[in-house]
């Protein structure tokens, strides 16, 4: 689990990296660029779509549904960065390889797969 933890998080680096390589970009641009962070490092296992996905493992639990209202409500934004940031459960942490503004980027474009927007 540890080995499929560590490639998770050396892809997520690579693709995270590749996409916030360019500063300075226009408002629409930041949707667009969250939209990539996202698909890069949360998209693998959550869905481009945020519906979650299937477990890593047997007997593991599969991935949070973001598009589930009731996990939209029970979460405060400082709550997800955090499991951004130091992981959760199974889940690695993924601190190191987001700057401020693209954790800030990661917690709005969770924020938006909820159904009550």
């Amino acid at each position: 689990m540890r080995v499929f933890s560590a490639i998770l998080s050396v892809a997520a680096l690579a693709s995270a990296l590749t996409a916030g390589a360019c500063k300075g970009r226009a408002p629409a641009d930041s949707r667009t660029e969250a939209k990539q962070l996202f698909d890069s490092a949360c998209g693998k296992c959550h869905g481009s779509d945020g519906r979650g996905g299937v477990p890593a493992a047997e007997g593991l639990a599969p991935p949070r549904n973001f598009a589930d209202a009731s996990f939209q409500a029970s979460r405060t934004d400082a709550e997800l960065r955090d499991a951004v940031v130091n992981g959760k459960g199974q889940m690695p942490p993924f601190g190191k390889l987001f700057d401020e503004p693209q954790l800030t980027q990661l917690v709005a474009h969770i924020r938006s797969f909820n159904p009550k927007k």
